[in-house]
């Protein structure tokens, strides 16, 4: 036997509303890719600091090299300011 629910349109609404503002929620940024001087000041540090971290693979989203400039994931730069925020050795 099949049951049916009845619903006012109203309410319809109201679900779908809450379902699409939890899908917006927890849907990721899309990843832009930032170049070295954005980098830098974003993360409060020199450029020459943040071509060390890519040498030493402290990111590891990186475009660029060899004549081209070097490009960083805006996921690895906006994750590494969280942690940094977070940590009380943050500096």
């Amino acid at each position: 036997m099949t049951a049916v629910i009845v619903i006012s349109p109203e309410e319809l609404r109201s679900m779908i509303s809450e379902v699409v503002r939890e899908a917006m929620r927890s849907t990721a940024k899309p990843e832009a890719w930032l170049p070295v001087a954005t980098v830098a000041e974003c993360l409060g540090k020199s450029e020459k600091t943040i071509r060390n971290w890519i040498a030493d693979g402290r990111f590891t989203r990186v475009s660029g090299g060899e004549g081209r400039p070097y490009l960083i994931s805006s996921l690895e730069v906006d994750a590494l300011s969280r942690s940094a925020n977070s940590s009380p050795e943050a500096s």
